[in-house]
């Protein structure tokens, strides 16, 4: 009985180095397949949201929709994964992070901080600040930085508490251009005060722009200039607690298959149209 077994365990042991190879590159990376996931876990996620248009609403039909919703759903179903979603602000989503009553977030920066309790998958998307400026002013203001414009007298609208990136920063707080600094309470204003004339131009991220622009028919009204302001990497944060790494190994994988396959541009491209 024990030559038996021991042949058996000698037996498999070679089968095994027959199937992985005599000298296994340690640097390379296994492949995990969906099936996989699905099957050793269930793959059954929660996935956090807080409302922000065009990334994630509800419709008039009470289903959760946007670019958000979108990409991340591509990416859960090449995966092999399925998802429920959990409503509610940002911080106690972070905190479901911490304690796996949330399996994941989008739109998530990773930090120091947020890698002690989170996983963070391969960057799948970024954000960034354009200057929109009244329809038939760009040719006006082409080719110029925002110093530039801010040392002759361009107002420029911002919105309470967003995060424009340290180079806005230094401007808004030097005491030559804080004056110039229209700040909001919501987004929203800026396109009234832009059109109004009581701004010459203000900061938005593209897609929630054109989202607005599309919605309050301002097409004819406000356009973009080629001036990025700021823009960061995104990545999707995994809770620890709930979410093994072969889950999110399986995540950068799909990204890769939906960018190959074109469907991530398509599904960027719908939320960029304004028209």
């Amino acid at each position: 009985m024990k030559k038996q077994l021991l042949f058996s365990l000698v037996a498999g042991s070679l089968l095994f180095l027959a199937a992985c190879g005599e000298n296994p590159d340690p640097q390379k990376t296994k492949s995990v397949t969906p099936q996989a996931v699905a099957g050793a876990t269930g793959c059954k996620l929660k996935m956090g949201w807080d409302p922000w248009e065009p990334y994630q609403y509800i419709t008039p039909e009470g289903e959760v929709r946007g670019l958000e919703i979108d990409l991340l759903s591509a990416l859960a179903n090449k995966a092999g994964c399925s998802l429920t979603y959990v409503q509610d602000n940002w911080v106690n989503l972070l905190a479901g992070i911490r304690d796996g009553s949330i399996d994941m977030l989008g739109g998530a920066t990773e930090t120091a901080v947020r890698k002690k309790f989170a996983y963070f998958s391969d960057s799948y998307r970024y954000e960034s600040f354009l200057l929109y400026v009244r329809a038939g002013e760009t040719e006006k203001y082409a080719g110029k930085s925002l110093q530039e414009l801010l040392n002759n007298g361009f107002k420029l609208g911002v919105t309470e508490d967003y995060l424009y990136g340290d180079m806005v920063n230094a401007l808004h707080d030097n005491a030559d251009f804080s004056a110039q600094f229209v700040t909001v309470p919501i987004t929203e204003v800026n396109y009234y005060n832009l059109t109004q004339d009581n701004i010459d131009g203000f900061l938005e991220d593209p897609f929630v722009a054109a989202f607005t622009i599309r919605r309050e028919g301002l097409k004819d009204q406000i356009e973009a200039l080629p001036l990025e302001i700021h823009s960061t990497d995104v990545s999707i944060m995994f809770s620890k607690k709930s979410v093994t790494k072969e889950t999110v190994q399986a995540f950068n994988q799909a990204l890769v298959k939906l960018k190959k396959s074109g469907e991530y541009d398509r599904i960027l491209a719908k939320y960029r149209r304004v028209r």
